[in-house]
């Protein structure tokens, strides 16, 4: 099943997996079922172009390779995980965003800042936190009363900034920072085959699959994102790994760490610390 440009599905909201990606340490994952299929992934994520009325998507990458607080061998940006195009799609109310920031230099004590906006750039969440080491860094929309879900078929856009020098933000000296800004996140609905496959996966690879086919982007890399880091080591999730990276044009990124994901104040990693 692929997702059309100009028709989004409107019946039936699934939220399977949602308590999952909310609480991934609660939820057991079965490496070898989770390896079943040699099937690879779909590679068309750049095909997909979304509809004019959502304007220009922002950039995914940030600036320059060089920074304050980024090591001086480092040749990597910050980069949001996104096809090429900006756009991607979820179909949960409350999904996981994904940015990868380059190694950082052990004399400094950054900050990473997530803000999620409407499409009327009303800011609906904003979050910081401490970052200790770099890799590929997610973040979950929490389940709270404070934090509104994403609404049917309207498009949110999303920004993550390294702050380098936080003290240098109270002068409003914004020129040591790297930002990823206005990408583009639509939650849309599955139809009956999506909900039926969904509801008869017996693993997470299974479901990872399934995300790929339908043209599910977010849903489908941060299902396989935390395969990934808990089965550092199988070969078929690292492959599935490097090929869904590589078919949105970041493959370079496939061998960089995964730090547990982060949830408001919640965070569920030792390399970052949240900002009350």
């Amino acid at each position: 099943m692929t997702l059309s440009k100009k028709s989004l599905i409107n019946s039936g909201i699934l939220l399977l997996l949602t308590l999952a990606i909310a609480s991934p340490l609660a939820f057991r994952v079965d490496a070898q079922s989770a390896t079943s299929s040699n099937e690879s992934l779909p590679t068309n994520w750049g095909a997909y172009e979304p509809d004019g009325s959502i304007g220009s998507p922002g950039r995914r990458e940030g600036g320059g390779t060089r920074g304050p607080c980024v090591e001086n061998n480092v040749n990597h940006k910050v980069t949001a995980l996104i096809p090429l195009n900006g756009f991607g799609t979820t179909i949960a109310d409350y999904p996981t965003f994904a940015v990868y920031i380059p190694q950082l230099s052990s004399e400094s004590n950054p900050e990473i800042e997530f803000v999620l906006r409407t499409s009327e750039k009303k800011e609906i969440y904003k979050t910081k936190f401490n970052i200790k080491q770099g890799g590929i860094v997610s973040f979950i929309l929490p389940k709270n009363s404070n934090v509104p879900g994403l609404k049917l078929n309207q498009n949110y856009f999303w920004t993550v900034t390294l702050i380098c020098n936080p003290e240098a933000m109270d002068t409003g000296d914004v020129s040591g920072n790297k930002k990823v800004e206005g990408i583009v996140i639509r939650r849309v609905t599955p139809n009956a085959s999506l909900r039926q496959e969904l509801a008869a996966a017996k693993s997470w690879r299974d479901r990872v699959t399934i995300y790929a086919k339908a043209g599910i982007w977010y849903d489908a890399l941060s299902n396989l994102a935390e395969l990934r880091r808990r089965n550092p080591t199988d070969p078929i999730i690292v492959r599935n790994w490097r090929e869904l990276l590589k078919s949105v044009g970041i493959e370079e990124l496939a061998q960089e760490p995964i730090l547990a994901p982060l949830v408001g104040a919640n965070q569920l990693s030792s390399e970052v610390t949240p900002i009350n």
